[in-house]
């Protein structure tokens, strides 16, 4: 069956206003590296940067998982979308009107089981999203909203940035609404936004009597809410929706794609604990301030962060509870390449409750700047239990932070990096670097190493695959090597191929390349016999 003009025209025309710069831009930090950008690919467990954006041929590549293709790709394998919802996003984004398509191609975008598509769920959450906003607005449904709102101190302008909404105090509010649209009752069931009744016929609200906060994807699309409970005897304080297709609260940070931009900007992401927190941060100036969903923070959610900034400070509070809080987030990012920081709220209190009173931007900006680097904030709490041990019970503590730091992913980090680690903790514990070596079997054997890898992603063809691939063709014909531009010479040179794979017998092997090339390279036998 032959494709329609209309579709590869719509297709050309949408790459055409696209540009891949801007576009990745968006969701990576770019670093320039001569004529091309560089960064941390989003589509592996990345170290260091291995994805290449090339302006004159609009196209990004890793060179290390092989990932690469348009704008459309780019979109495609980001954010999950069908071929169509990718077009039509990047249509919007540039201005461009697509032909309207002649016939629905079932299964295009992804029927869950239950039969609803993801385009379904995106819609019913923008008919609901809408509904919680109109209810805001209303004269008499809405008032014990905005009265909250208001104590909160939000600005009109933040309460119609962020989309807040609220849900009538009645049963079926949605429903009805929904009824009277012919909104699919399928879809709002499967997004979580009604419930079927035990005891009889029909469905019921799932959020009802709340402040509505929607919850958006980096898209900027509404893929579910969070609610808060208006009478104080309602219980739970917070509901949020269930998981969906298009909700997966342990990679999703609310208020992201406000603050995408600003983190790039800033190389400094904060995360908060709350919607109110976030919120509060935004309407003070902070627009770097993302939030959790009433959950840890994820290896997922320290993956998005690192492809967007340096540096991420956590707010915790100055309690036990916000001190293991601080713990847990260390080992999420223990191994990842990004620097991590501890910033504790002053007297204890929200960040909302201090940017509230007169000076507490300054007091904020205060905590943000002097946060401790988080390793230093838990060896501190370290050099605290040791001061009251005896010598046996030092030994254990040691030992056993060892063990947890090993636990963390010690023998992943980089030689430097873990070398750095172990004389930080040499100090606090008073003792040599080398007897905190010799505790850690793992660090720098082949196991480990090994070991270190099970726990991270790996692409389909390896990491590695496509610098194997170049260096067994310079092997196989050595004159290859004068074609090369310099930039990809670089690329295959023993250090920089160690720092992209981390892989220390493909370095050995660049090593041998280098050499027979040095010696013969227009004889391919010698190079091999190097090797």
């Amino acid at each position: 069956m032959p494709v329609r003009d209309d579709f590869n025209d719509d297709r050309q025309r949408v790459l055409d206003a696209s540009d891949i710069v801007r576009l990745v831009g968006e969701h990576c930090a770019l670093k320039p590296r001569g004529r091309e950008f560089v960064c941390l690919c989003p589509f592996h467990d990345d170290h260091s940067p291995s994805m290449y954006v090339v302006p004159t041929k609009q196209i990004y590549h890793c060179f290390s998982c092989g990932a690469g293709g348009n704008a459309i790709d780019f979109v495609i394998n980001y954010h999950k979308l069908p071929f169509r919802e990718a077009l039509e996003f990047l249509a919007n984004r540039a201005g461009v009107t697509l032909t309207p398509p002649k016939r629905r191609e079932r299964g295009a975008d992804g029927p869950d089981d239950a039969g609803v598509s993801k385009a379904e769920l995106a819609a019913v959450n923008e008919f609901a999203c809408g509904f919680f906003r109109a209810v805001y607005r209303h004269e008499t449904h809405g008032k014990t909203a905005r009265e909250t709102v208001g104590r909160r101190g939000f600005t009109p302008e933040m309460v119609e940035s962020f989309a807040i909404g609220a849900s009538p105090d009645r049963w079926d509010g949605l429903v009805a609404a929904a009824q009277k649209r012919s909104v699919s009752m399928a879809a709002l069931k499967a997004a979580g936004l009604v419930k079927e009744r035990s005891a009889s016929d029909g469905v019921y609200d799932a959020l009802r009597n709340r402040l509505i906060f929607p919850i958006h994807d980096q898209l900027g699309r509404v893929i579910a809410f969070g609610g808060r409970k208006l009478k104080e005897e309602d219980e739970p304080k917070y509901l949020n929706s269930p998981e969906t297709a298009l909700f997966d609260k342990s990679s999703t940070l609310y208020g992201l794609h406000h603050a995408a931009r600003s983190i790039q900007r800033e190389n400094v992401a904060i995360v908060t604990e709350g919607y109110t927190d976030a919120i509060a941060c935004h309407q003070a100036g902070f627009t770097n301030v993302v939030a959790t969903l009433g959950t840890a923070l994820t290896a997922r959610h320290a993956a998005m962060l690192r492809r967007l900034c340096d540096t991420v400070v956590l707010l915790f509070d100055a309690d036990e509870a916000g001190a293991k809080a601080a713990d847990r987030a260390l080992e999420v990012f223990f191994a990842q390449p990004i620097d991590v920081k501890i910033a504790v709220v002053a007297g204890g209190k929200d960040p909302a409750d201090i940017l509230a009173e007169a000076g507490g931007a300054d007091l904020f900006r205060s905590s943000i700047d002097s946060a401790a680097d988080a390793l230093e904030y838990r060896f501190e709490r370290l050099r605290e239990r040791l001061a009251s041990m005896g010598e046996a019970a030092r030994a254990r503590a040691i030992e056993d932070d060892i063990q947890r730091l090993v636990e963390m992913g010690l023998a992943k980090l980089s030689p430097v990096r873990r070398r750095m680690v172990v004389q930080r903790l040499a100090r606090v514990a008073r003792i040599p670097e080398d007897a905190i070596l010799s505790a850690i079997p793992q660090a720098g054997s082949a196991k480990a190493r090994v070991a270190g890898r099970e726990d991270a992603p790996t692409p389909a063809r390896g990491p590695s695959h496509a610098l194997e691939h170049a260096l067994g063709c310079l092997l196989a014909a050595p004159t290859l090597a004068g074609d090369l531009a310099a930039e990809d010479r670089a690329r295959l040179e023993p250090r920089a191929i160690e720092a992209a794979t981390g892989d220390e017998a493909l370095r050995a092997i660049a090593e041998a390349v280098e050499v027979g090339l040095a010696a013969s390279p227009t004889d391919p036998d010698d190079a091999a016999r190097a090797a």
